[in-house]
């Protein structure tokens, strides 16, 4: 019976081990994401893409692939004033899964405010008008420290899936 109980003892005990260190890490990743808000609303497009890997990508709303972390920042520089500026952006954490210890897959729900009236391209927004989209991370861990390797983003057609405030996607 004590050989029995060693051995329950040894294989379950890891669990919870585990369990805590993707607690650890995932509070982490939710500190890289608050980074990440903060700088941008900040409009400091450097800080920003330092939370990417050097070899990072990032697809953007309307499909434009942009390859490497300087890509990303001279990308968001270069929108910046007619496009960002005007912006406050909130990020929702909905969820994490991890594939391995050091590669975790992270979902967000971005919501982007216009500050004040302002033009792109085949819209003029409005002060107050909101955009919602749903953000798909991968994170690695390289050197104790979480950065995103890709990112995809995608719009949320409020005429199709409206907004839910709860947090929760229909």
């Amino acid at each position: 019976m004590k050989h029995l109980l060693l051995i329950y003892g040894l294989v379950l005990l890891p669990i919870p081990l585990f369990a805590q260190g993707h607690t650890n890490d995932e509070m982490a990743i939710k500190n890289v994401i608050r980074q990440q808000e903060s700088a941008w609303n900040k409009h400091d497009w450097d800080e920003f893409s330092n939370h990417f890997t050097d070899d990072g990508t990032l697809i953007n709303f309307i499909g434009q692939f942009w390859k490497d972390r300087n890509d990303i920042t001279a990308h968001f520089k270069f929108l910046s004033d007619c496009c960002l500026a005007p912006t406050t952006l909130k990020f929702e954490f909905v969820s994490a899964r991890f594939l391995t210890p050091d590669v975790v897959i992270v979902y967000l729900q971005e919501t982007l405010i216009a500050d004040k009236d302002y033009e792109v391209p085949f819209h003029n927004y409005k002060k107050g008008e909101t955009d919602y989209k749903m953000v798909t991370n991968v994170f690695v861990k390289t050197n104790n420290e979480w950065k995103i390797t890709a990112a995809q983003l995608t719009l949320i057609n409020q005429i199709v899936s409206p907004h839910n405030s709860s947090g929760k996607q229909n």
